[in-house]
């Protein structure tokens, strides 16, 4: 296998601009062809739904057309979120491989121009159907997520807001002095504190915005100053419900057990990551899933100002998808092309993180499915090894039974409220606020289900689930539900003597 290395990169503005999917595609990739001789073997896109966003489609054939390279081999990969960084680990394989020697990247989203409920319901399309078709979206989901690490953890809710909190300053800190992101401008604890809640316990801070950008690299067999030291990708299922454990994501301890195994480094080794941060609480979870901390902990290193540009472990220098922006199909590459811009020295000195020799870049495509974790290193090595020899096995990650097709129509059944969130900005069709909640039911399985009813709910405590019009909905269990589903069980235990 040869060695992967990085030529040029670059990167546009990112934010909410009159430019065109075309215009942005086009600047990043040509300010990337303006510097180099390399003779370019191969172009890939990366790009999640330019179909729906920008109403462009094709686009592997239309940005090589704009960039004048016709006559290479050109394809656009998806991964929804993590599209950026798939095309990444492509281009790696391919020319590790030998099959091509100089591979472009083009990573950009065209998302602004559209109202917020149709962008919400665009991102929602990932999610798995019925728990779309519940009213999900990507935030409310997220807000599970935070819910299940927080109640993990016995996080209290004083505790959880401070630690989110940290991480939203540190990231718009960031963002201020990075020119090219989204948001260049630092917030208090009050623009924090007095932000409305889009999903509890995530608020307007919390949560990445609605952005436009493209980046482009050039990976090459040649050698150059900065080198591909590991990759890792590792997928999940879509629905959230099936998973074994709501509170970490597995797919990203696997990709990044394959990152280190194939650099042969470990997480002691990383000088400062790209993490993504869609949603302030995935910087702690992800953190911990990268081994930087051990889990439940990163809340402990986060409020010691240890993720800070001058912490001992600088996160997200760049701003982070929160401040730098999320144009969703770009994000992946962008991060990546963020750490060769620390590598190379090439920011602000207020931005330069102390030590730049080993950077490591996270990316999520969905909610926690398709991961990918690369490492980069400069060259020469600070460590001597071989690269790329180390066999890596793919593990299978468990997941648990789907029991919604168990639930009759009108059936009643109790269950435990695994976790919940109320959604208050919601995607189109669906009327605010909307309550969802994961049940843990019948042998164990999962189902997830919309509140009938708004109010507060406690994880761990029963409620009781039913289905109507193929949606399943659920609600506090009343003293008869009670009754009923201890009637129930006994009849059962009682029949059951007589077999």
């Amino acid at each position: 296998m040869r060695e992967v290395f990085i030529e040029n990169v670059s990167m546009t503005k990112f934010g909410r601009f009159d430019s065109s999917l075309r215009d942005l595609t086009t600047s990043a990739g040509a300010k990337c062809l303006e510097k180099t001789n390399m003779k370019i073997d191969c172009l890939l896109i990366g790009s999640m739904n330019p179909e729906e966003f920008s109403s462009n489609s094709n686009i592997s054939s239309l940005v090589a057309d704009y960039l004048n390279v016709q006559g290479i081999p050109s394809m656009r990969i998806e991964t929804a979120s993590s599209s950026g960084a798939a095309i990444f680990s492509l281009g790696c394989n391919l020319i590790a491989s030998g099959v091509y020697n100089n591979v472009l990247l083009v990573a950009a989203e065209k998302m602004s121009g559209l109202e917020t409920q149709k962008v919400t319901k665009i991102l929602a399309k990932v999610i798995e159907e019925e728990e779309r078709q519940s009213g999900a979206s990507m935030p409310s989901l997220a807000a599970m997520v935070t819910m299940a690490y927080k109640l993990k953890y016995k996080i209290n809710k004083e505790l959880l807001n401070e630690l989110l909190k940290t991480i939203a300053i540190k990231n718009h800190y960031n963002g201020s002095l990075n020119p090219l992101a989204h948001f260049q401008k630092e917030i208090s604890e009050d623009d924090y504190n007095n932000s409305k809640v889009i999903s509890n316990p995530l608020k307007m801070y919390d949560c990445s915005p609605i952005s436009d950008g493209a980046a482009a690299l050039i990976l090459s067999s040649e050698k150059t100053d900065i080198r591909v030291s590991g990759t890792g990708q590792a997928t999940d299922t879509v629905s959230l419900k099936n998973r074994v454990f709501l509170s970490h994501f597995a797919a990203t301890k696997l990709a990044a057990k394959k990152a280190y195994t194939s650099s042969s480094l470990t997480p002691k080794d990383i000088d400062f990551a790209e993490v993504h941060d869609a949603f302030t609480s995935f910087e702690a979870i992800n953190t911990e899933d990268l081994g930087f901390f051990d889990e439940g902990e990163s809340c402990l290193h986060i409020l010691k100002d240890e993720t800070k540009l001058n912490g001992r472990l600088p996160i997200n220098p760049s701003g982070g998808l929160k401040s730098r922006g999320h144009p969703v199909g770009a994000t992946g590459l962008a991060q990546i092309v963020d750490c060769i811009y620390q590598m190379r020295n090439e920011v602000s000195s207020n931005r330069q993180v102390d030590k730049n020799n080993i950077a490591l870049c996270h990316s999520i495509g969905g909610m926690g499915n398709n991961i990918f974790v690369n490492i980069l290193e400069k060259v020469p090595s600070i460590k001597k090894r071989s690269l790329g020899l180390t066999e890596v096995i793919h593990e299978i990650i468990p997941k648990i039974p789907d029991s919604s097709e168990l639930i009759n129509e009108d059936e009643e059944l109790e269950g435990k409220l695994a976790s919940y969130t109320t959604l208050y900005v919601t995607p189109e069709g669906f009327d605010s606020p909307l309550t969802l909640g994961i049940i843990d039911t019948v042998k164990h399985k999962r189902v997830f289900a919309r509140a009938l009813f708004e109010g507060d709910f406690e994880i761990g405590r029963r409620i009781t689930i039913f289905k109507e019009n193929n949606i399943v909905y659920f609600r506090k269990t009343s003293y008869v539900d009670q009754i009923k589903f201890f009637a129930r069980r006994n009849v059962k235990n009682i029949l059951d003597l007589f077999e």
